[in-house]
């Protein structure tokens, strides 16, 4: 087989790699979805927690839900697992990307300014 055969081969494979690739991660945002509505007392929510408690990574449970569901909700990717209740290093980054769009201090831990500029 010649040289210029074999590289055309590889290119179709490594092209149909890509396209497949492309297409796997267009469909993992789809998969993601959370339900928010606004309350008059406490603003956004989304059905896992009302409080507004200090988290930060490594926490976990119902209140780690209501902050991802929160980022889902204003466009920020918490990871592959979505929803998971789990403080890790995709939701901490999420948090950082959202506290930088905000304008607000970047430490990627939510206290009362970070919960209400989600919650807003």
């Amino acid at each position: 087989m010649s040289s210029a055969v074999l590289g055309a081969a590889l290119l179709s494979v490594g092209s149909a790699s890509a396209a497949l690739a492309a297409s796997t991660s267009a469909q993992a945002p789809a998969a993601v979805a959370v339900s928010c509505r606004g309350t008059v007392d406490y603003g956004l929510y989304c059905g896992y927690d009302l409080s507004n408690a200090y988290t930060d990574r490594g926490d976990s449970g119902a209140k780690v839900k209501e902050l991802q569901a929160l980022l889902i909700w204003h466009g920020y990717s918490v990871g592959s697992t979505g929803v998971d209740g789990y403080f890790g290093a995709a939701t901490e980054y999420a948090v950082k990307r959202f506290q930088t769009a905000e304008g607000i201090r970047v430490d990627g831990i939510v206290g009362p300014t970070t919960w209400g500029y989600l919650r807003a």
